[in-house]
This record gives C-alpha cells, structure tokens and sequence, in this order.
C-alpha cells in the first residue's frame, strides 16, 4: 500500500467519528497529514514537533480511553513503534479494541534517505527482520499483516469490533 491508498482506506473506515493517531511517520507527514480529513477538533493528533518518535500508540490508547465509543486507529512507522511497543501489552489488559498499523519500510527511512541525499554513508538505519504480528500476539494482541488497500480495509473493520488490540503489518511500505 501506498501513501495515498492507506489515507484512502483509513478515511472510509473511521469515517466522521473516528480518531486518527498518528507518529512522526512518512506515512504520517507524506500521507495523513495532507490526505486525511479532520471532520471535528481533535480527530486528527499527531506530534507536531520531529523527532518524537513513539508518541502514537500511548496516545490512541489515551484516546480509546477518552472516547471508548469512537473508532480509533494508530497510525505508527516501524522505527517509532520499537519506542514504544510494549504498550501494545497494557493495550491487550485493557481489552481495547485498537487497531494499531505499522507501515514498515525496514528501518528508519526518513533519517536513511536524508543521508543518501546528503552523499553521507548510510548505516545504523535498519531494523532487521522484525516480525510485527508475532510481538503484538506475545503482547497479547492480534498480529496480521495486509497487502493491499482490500485486505487492509477488511483488517480494520475487523480490528475495530475486536476484544483486544489488533496490529496490522504493512510489509515493504516504501514512500511513493
């Protein structure tokens, strides 16, 4: 999936109630911020400072605590989700139904292709092999992953009438 076929799907899914939480993601700034429709005052929340790597999660789940009848979806990159994962299990306790999206380009993609572009040596960037789905089910939540604007459309429908939280992996997201 691309930027502009994830905000698609998020916007029909959430629709006018939903909240979108975002974290300093490119699929954050390239994508949800000029693509996603804010319909009311705090449907959209997203650091507004770079660098804050982390913030999504915690804050939907505050969200989802605020406003328990509202849909809810984080919206996280890979690097920034590895700061703050483990609140995947406080999540799970809560029994929230949260769908929480990892788009995952192997690393930190912002910081490696600014080295590129700068003719820098590109290193210490990467993640490696982490299985997304696998953390988030010994986290005590659902793991899946999505290929396209279908099945992920489909996951978030699912995940957002679950009994816990749901990660969904979006492998091989590269910025379009």
């Amino acid at each position: 999936a691309d930027h502009l076929v994830l905000t698609e799907v998020l916007s029909k899914v959430l629709g006018r109630e939903g909240i979108l939480v975002g974290d300093s993601a490119m699929s954050c700034y390239y994508g949800a911020l000029s693509n996603t429709p804010a319909y009311r005052p705090r449907s959209f929340l997203y650091p507004t400072g770079l660098g804050t790597l982390g913030y999504g999660l915690p804050a939907a789940v505050g969200a989802k605590l605020a406003r328990p009848g509202a849909p809810v979806v984080a919206l996280h990159g890979d690097g920034g989700l590895m700061f703050t994962v483990q609140e995947l299990a406080a999540a799970a306790q809560l029994r929230l139904p949260l769908p929480v999206i990892v788009t995952d380009n192997g690393g930190y993609g912002e910081i490696r292709n600014e080295m590129a572009e700068r003719g820098d040596p590109v290193h210490a960037v990467g993640l490696g092999a982490v299985d997304f789905p696998a953390t988030a089910r010994a986290l005590g939540c659902h793991g899946l992953s999505a290929e396209d604007g279908d099945t992920l459309a489909h996951a978030l429908e699912q995940a957002l009438v679950a009994d816990r939280p749901t990660l969904i992996h979006l492998p091989e997201y590269a910025a379009r």
